[in-house]
């Protein structure tokens, strides 16, 4: 369950349904659906949306339950959490939810008893962990796909809800850093050489020529997304300086969405 920006119930139709749902600010159930979005999604057009604070995903076992616990900690209406859903193999992640709330944290932040190496918090100190336990009432129905079930338990933590949570803690809020307005320029010449980017409507592709530092035509790359084409300018080392991949995959980017939108495209211009 991460803190992102809340969106609405997916619309009819709709091929991609919403990253979590914020409902109701008053209910004092939560509900982390791990990895299963589609149940993700199936409890959003349910009726049951109307009757708990917040529905979402925990992807990962670090990151994801630290965003988790924040989000938690700044909405102490919240009392009672319900964990549904599939983890994914490898993260282990309602494993490592299930054990933070058996166990907690060490010294260093790793999830006592998670099968994830990875289960570690690093944002966060036990101070957290243990003020999320004493607010959160965990009810584990890891493995559960069932909408009515899921409606049962919301309506038996309703039935035992403990009231705000009056302990105040403070979490940690990093100063953003601002980064004014510039262009982007290549502060040396990368030896590898030099890119050029294209569009070919007619084939549906992006088009790449890779030229020497002395101008000299290297390679001809074609491909269908921005995504592909940066990994093989990567793995295949024609690319040295970080600022230069950085620059690739921002206009390969653009040269993707000119193509899939019929926009004109042209290197180092903005669209028009």
């Amino acid at each position: 369950m991460t803190a992102n920006r809340p969106l609405a119930p997916p619309s009819e139709g709709a091929e991609r349904g919403p990253s979590y749902v914020e409902a109701n600010p008053e209910s004092p159930v939560a509900i982390c659906t791990l990895s299963s979005h589609e149940l993700l999604d199936d409890l959003a057009r349910s009726a049951l949306v109307d009757r708990v604070a917040i529905i979402g995903p925990l992807e990962t076992e670090n990151i994801g339950i630290e965003r988790m616990i924040s989000t938690v900690l700044a909405r102490p209406r919240i009392r009672w959490l319900i964990c549904c859903g599939e983890e994914a193999r490898g993260r282990y992640q309602g494993h490592a939810l299930r054990a933070l709330f058996t166990r907690g944290v060490d010294a260093e932040g790793a999830v006592v008893t998670a099968r994830s190496r990875r289960a570690r918090l690093r944002m966060l100190g036990p101070e957290h962990v243990d003020a999320v336990r004493r607010q959160l009432r965990f009810r584990d129905l890891i493995g559960v796909h069932d909408v009515g079930t899921i409606a049962r338990a919301v309506d038996e933590c309703l039935c035992d809800d403990p009231g705000r949570f009056e302990e105040h803690v403070s979490l940690p809020d990093p100063e953003p850093i601002e980064v004014p307005t510039r262009p982007f320029r290549l502060r040396e010449e990368d030896p590898n050489g030099f890119f050029v980017i294209q569009v070919d409507r007619g084939r549906a592709q992006l088009l790449i020529e890779h030229y020497s530092v002395d101008r000299a035509l290297m390679h001809r790359i074609v491909g269908s997304d921005a995504e592909s084409l940066c990994t093989a300018l990567v793995e295949w080392g024609l690319v040295s300086r970080l600022e230069h991949a950085a620059y690739l995959g921002r206009e390969l980017v653009k040269a993707e969405l000119a193509l899939r939108q019929g926009i004109r495209y042209r290197q180092d211009e903005p669209f028009s």
